[in-house]
């Protein structure tokens, strides 16, 4: 508890606070505010900032107050003490924040498929501006504590951080993180920290990945691994043939390849344009039937070179041959 006195100080602040309010509202004139070094301290009243105090031993007077004088004297009129306001100490340290995303992003440049992608890692940022600062989260903070402000950076961060990200392909991420890093850092995110009285001074990526492709890596590896391996190499070519592969698999009914497809989403196919295959999953489900234009013996040709060429497994060919070998007899 602070007792009253006529010393205003930010006492045992830890060095991850970055804010600290004086615990009473009644202010007498003449009070002494010590400002350390790397602190500003705010006069506010009624939600509203009025004048800013730099680092240095200050004796609360007309002349160093004098945007809360003018506005005082309408108020309750000059020389009345104790008067009411609220005293805001900022750190003007470094910060350092934390951030982990799931988002979904295309797979390529080129491509069409997005998938989720997870990243974290940590940005750092200061107060530049400590009047504008706190100007702009008065209106959407009912307090100023150290855990309101720093998960208000944070979530401001990460809403705009994400919005950056979903420009990038996992390829483009994968093939030079740092690059997509420095982009982001000078991107939108910069500009909106600093019309908010803050900068954006590094943003780092401790890790990222894809998880649902490497859960299947698990339980598919035969297009799986391939698929990841071409990502991480940044083949955009590779993962175009693969995708497509698989496409041409789910066609024939092929469990497998509808699987890899359960984990990319086809944005063609959300957005309602022909010539795509609905998402894994969606209420069109794959077709089992000969497909039109196709008699059954260019089926059985058909899944007899993908056999040889090692597209599907001996027992994949062997039930998908008797499918049409069964619809043969029944037509």
């Amino acid at each position: 508890m602070y007792a009253k006195t006529n010393v205003i100080e930010w006492l045992g602040g830890a060095p991850d606070e970055i804010v600290w309010t004086y615990p009473r509202e009644e202010i007498r004139w003449g009070s002494v505010v010590v400002v350390h070094e790397y602190e500003t301290a705010i006069f506010l009243r009624d939600g509203k900032a009025y004048d800013v105090l730099p680092p240095g031993r200050h004796v609360l007077t007309t002349q160093n107050l004098p945007l809360f004088t003018r506005a005082f004297r309408f108020i309750a009129g000059y020389g009345e003490s104790p008067f009411k306001a609220n005293v805001i100490f900022l750190s003007l340290r470094q910060f350092r924040g934390r951030f982990g995303t799931n988002t979904r992003v295309k797979l390529g440049p080129s491509t069409v498929y997005t998938t989720e992608l997870q990243t974290y890692g940590e940005y750092f940022y200061r107060i530049a501006d400590p009047l504008l600062f706190l100007t702009q989260l008065s209106g959407s903070l009912q307090t100023y504590s150290a855990s309101d402000l720093t998960n208000f950076v944070r979530s401001f961060f990460t809403e705009l951080f994400m919005q950056e990200l979903s420009n990038f392909s996992v390829i483009d991420v994968y093939a030079n993180l740092q690059n997509v890093s420095s982009k982001i850092k000078t991107s939108t995110v910069y500009d909106a920290f600093r019309q908010r009285g803050l900068d954006l001074l590094d943003l780092k990526f401790g890790g990222i990945s894809l998880p649902l492709l490497e859960k299947l890596e698990k339980e598919d590896p035969t297009y799986g691994l391939p698929l990841l391996t071409a990502i991480q190499k940044g083949d955009e070519a590779r993962v175009l043939e693969i995708t497509k592969t698989v496409e041409s698999m789910r066609a024939l009914g092929k469990s497998g390849g509808a699987g890899l497809l359960g984990a990319l989403f086809a944005v063609p196919a959300m957005l309602g344009q022909p010539g795509y295959p609905p998402p894994y999953g969606s209420a069109q489900a794959p077709s089992t039937a000969p497909q039109a234009g196709k008699s059954s013996i260019d089926r059985l040709r058909e899944l007899k070179q993908m056999l040889d060429e090692k597209l599907i497994t001996d027992e994949e060919y062997d039930r998908k041959k008797k499918e049409v070998l069964e619809a043969m007899k029944s037509g």
